[in-house]
């Protein structure tokens, strides 16, 4: 292909060959040449856009501001501050939850075992306390991965409180520490010397009297097994209880036993009900504690209960 060009001053002719190739070489440039003009005026728009109408720019691209980011930024930060504090609040509430746990333990744990509660292994190494509330100027997501870090944290040693809270549950309702008779009743005899009601003499009495009427329940001081239920002069219908670390439970003078040799029971169950039999002057419950084969007050295990 051939195009002429005439001058007009000089009237000069030019001739000026035009091939395929050429034609598609010039037809590429001009189409590269719009596109990159093209790219520059939209380039140009959005940062104009951006600058001056950030919901159009948000329409056409999806993108927002950079006052914008900062501001959702702050906004989460704020956030996460607040759970951070949150997780502060939880952190000590659970240390006070603990320390009045310890306390109640320590009221409900016979006095002959007390020493059991700190019998827990030795224990040690540096204090490092778990942050929860840092106010840094680092990297969001760096914050926030060491606030879940910590949440995590927190949450496995709940869960190692929960199982140890559990553990210690399970070993103070096998103690022999409840009450050994339903309602509210009163102590005619404590443990320790008195005047035997038979022969008027001074004489040891092993166990603490509970006065109640005839039938009323007697109840199992803790988990355990039955490894006696049967009566004899002295002590009447009565019923023994194996319980752990050493703790026997002797109840006496019942006028119904409701359990048998070898049947386990729980803490609170009902095992006979009050009556007279024996060596009795009236009904009432005659209860007795044994530890490691030898007698003891019982006022060390039942928990804060004083004679009436």
């Amino acid at each position: 292909m051939q195009i002429i060009w005439i001058s007009g001053s000089t009237s000069q002719i030019k001739r000026i060959n035009i091939t395929a190739l050429g034609l598609s070489k010039i037809v590429l440039v001009l189409s590269f040449i719009f596109i990159l003009v093209g790219a520059g005026i939209h380039f140009l728009g959005f940062r104009v856009a951006v600058q001056f109408k950030p919901e159009l720019a948000r329409e056409i691209g999806g993108v927002i501001t950079l006052q914008e980011k900062d501001e959702i930024e702050s906004t989460y930060r704020e956030r996460l501050e607040a759970l951070q504090v949150q997780l502060g609040h939880v952190t000590d509430q659970i240390g006070k939850l603990q320390t009045l746990k310890d306390r109640f333990t320590e009221l409900a744990t016979p006095s002959p075992i007390k020493h059991k509660l700190k019998d827990d292994g030795g224990k040690g190494g540096p204090y490092l306390p778990i942050h929860l509330n840092p106010k840094t100027n680092g990297k969001l997501l760096e914050d926030l991965d060491s606030s879940l870090g910590n949440g995590k944290i927190l949450v496995q040693t709940v869960n190692k409180l929960e199982l140890s809270w559990q553990q210690q549950y399970q070993w103070l309702s096998q103690l022999p520490t409840a009450a050994p008779i339903a309602n509210s009743v009163g102590l005619t005899s404590n443990y320790g010397p008195r005047v035997d009601p038979f022969t008027k003499r001074i004489a040891l009495h092993p166990g603490i009297d509970f006065s109640a009427p005839s039938g009323t329940p007697i109840l199992s001081a803790g988990n355990g097994i039955v490894i006696r239920a049967d009566s004899d002069h002295a002590y009447g219908k009565v019923i023994e209880i194996k319980h752990i670390d050493g703790f026997v439970t002797r109840y006496a003078h019942a006028s119904k036993i409701h359990v048998k040799l070898g049947q386990n029971v729980a803490r609170g169950q009902l095992i006979a009900e009050v009556g007279s039999t024996g060596r009795s002057t009236g009904p009432h419950l005659h209860f007795e504690v044994m530890y490691n084969g030898s007698l003891i007050n019982p006022m060390q295990t039942l928990a804060n209960r004083t004679p009436k």
